[in-house]
């Protein structure tokens, strides 16, 4: 009996330990999949605006590289523990290619717009993002720094489906 006793206290303890040691962004994550209540939805359309799904960028009047969008994807869903709202999270990467040979590092920097536009062709949100990466000798795809870029629509009756999102670069005054 007392080697049972000591066993389930091990056995406990051990559990307690490693329930413990766990990060707690590990355990935020966990806890808002079980309680927060979200259900997949349509997205809307995902489009390039126009023109401007590439952007070449100057230096002292020579064009160094061109940038595009490399790979886009999104996932929507219901939220009902956030008043009600539809959600739009977007991942972003980056084409970055070379035109002519750097021979000065430095950071580079570029901007693209996210804007989603209702039925209407209204616009309901819209944001502008100012990204830098250093630049190197040969081409490479770089990842969106922040991760995720999530857009809330708040108590959107008729759900984002008819919606548009588009996306799309801030071009060089020079192109």
């Amino acid at each position: 009996m007392f080697s049972y006793i000591m066993r389930t206290k091990l056995i406990f303890s051990f559990i307690l330990v490693v329930s413990c040691s766990s990060y707690v962004s590990d355990l935020d994550d966990l806890q808002n999949e079980i309680l927060v209540e979200t259900s997949p939805i349509t997205c809307p359309d995902v489009k390039f605006i126009e023109n401007l799904d590439r952007v070449t960028i100057y230096r002292e009047n020579r064009a160094l590289y061109n940038i595009k969008f490399n790979e886009v994807k999104w996932k929507c869903y219901f939220n009902s523990s956030e008043r009600n709202t539809d959600n739009i999270d977007l991942f972003l990467s980056f084409q970055v290619n070379y035109i002519d040979e750097v021979n000065e590092f430095q950071t580079e920097n570029f901007s693209f717009l996210v804007a989603l536009l209702n039925e209407n062709n209204e616009i309901i949100s819209k944001e502008k993002f100012n990204r830098s990466f250093l630049s190197k000798s040969k081409s490479e795809i770089i990842q969106n720094k922040e991760g995720l870029i999530n857009i809330k629509v708040r108590n959107s009756r008729d759900g984002i489906y008819n919606h548009k999102l588009l996306i799309g670069f801030y071009k060089n005054i020079k192109d």
